[in-house]
């Protein structure tokens, strides 16, 4: 069951939001999807109740246009603007099965979603930023810890996703043989990454000079503690690039580095790869591609960017 303090005052809305719950585990969907299409309609049903519609049979398509237009000025929770025209889409899909269902059930005589068309978001994303070589250097000298710099090298000198940066373990870590292994990327999948002698470095000094200070228990197999000895999380990683980044730009002279998160530093270094002439199905094996079209994203920099990210 989906638990979270449900703020619905009438009672006919709360048994039509847990028939909604059951009916999405039946038809099989994973967690992840109920829980999103779960909150959608309880923001949905909250929003009914505060404009006076505590009765379903009292929708109508004008409220769920009006409805729409809230969605798409709504503040985003955790940056600025708004929420994405496909968040927007997942809540009218949503509140489209939800009404269906109660069409089907015999609940509603009509379905006030029937006569109402909101077209696909087929949104282009915007390029991410590209660092360039001397960049990078800069949020290397801006590091203060040894494990400031070990994210860095992962990041950027392994190409790792932030996942994958905090699911690595100490034995996934051959310094030995100059190798990283990610044991379970995207999809599942595993990699083996070889490593610089300044990755090793780094690595290796993090693990045997500061990290020890944050183990508190000896079978912990994670890679980067947490300052409560637990493993690094995602939210963490972010706000230690935020510092780095205010240290090494002060003034943010330049409005790219205000979006810059560690998945900037993966496209930096297989961009660099690239201008470097190393070959794309090796950047491809790098950087974990299952598809050779993702990887060639990166081409589509033109010479002339290339030359001056290499300056």
């Amino acid at each position: 069951m989906i638990r979270r303090t449900i703020q619905l005052t009438c009672d006919s809305y709360k048994t039509l939001l847990e028939t909604y719950e059951r009916h999405l585990s039946h038809v099989g969907y994973c967690h992840s999807t109920r829980r999103m299409m779960y909150f959608n309609l309880l923001d949905f049903l909250q929003w009914l109740e505060e404009n006076r519609l505590p009765e379903i049979r009292e929708v109508k398509p004008s409220h769920i246009k009006t409805y729409y237009l809230h969605l798409k000025n709504r503040p985003h929770s955790r940056t600025q603007g708004v929420i994405s025209a496909k968040t927007v889409h997942h809540h009218l899909c949503s509140i489209r099965l939800f009404f269906s269902l109660l069409q089907q059930s015999g609940i509603l005589p009509v379905n006030p979603m029937s006569v109402l068309r909101f077209i696909y978001p087929h949104e282009t994303p915007e390029p991410r930023a590209i660092l360039t070589i001397p960049e990078v250097h800069e949020l290397y000298r801006a590091t203060q810890t040894l494990q400031q710099r070990a994210i860095l090298s992962l990041a950027y000198g392994c190409g790792l996703r932030s996942m994958e940066v905090v699911a690595l373990n100490t034995d996934d870590v051959r310094f030995n043989e100059n190798l990283l292994v990610v044991a379970h990327g995207k999809g599942n999948k595993r990699r083996v990454i070889p490593i610089n002698t300044r990755v090793r470095n780094d690595l290796r000094q993090y693990m045997e000079w500061e990290r020890i200070y944050y183990l508190k228990e000896k079978e912990n197999k994670a890679f980067l503690l947490n300052t409560t000895g637990g493993r690094i999380r995602k939210w963490t990683l972010n706000k230690i690039l935020k510092e780095l980044l205010s240290r090494a730009f002060p003034l943010w002279s330049d409005p790219k580095m205000k979006g810059v998160t560690l998945h900037n530093l993966r496209h930096s270094i297989a961009t660099h790869l690239l201008a470097q002439g190393v070959p794309l199905e090796q950047v491809r094996t790098f950087l974990g591609h299952s598809q050779m079209e993702t990887t060639e994203i990166y081409t589509r920099i033109n010479t002339g960017q290339l030359k001056k990210l290499m300056q």
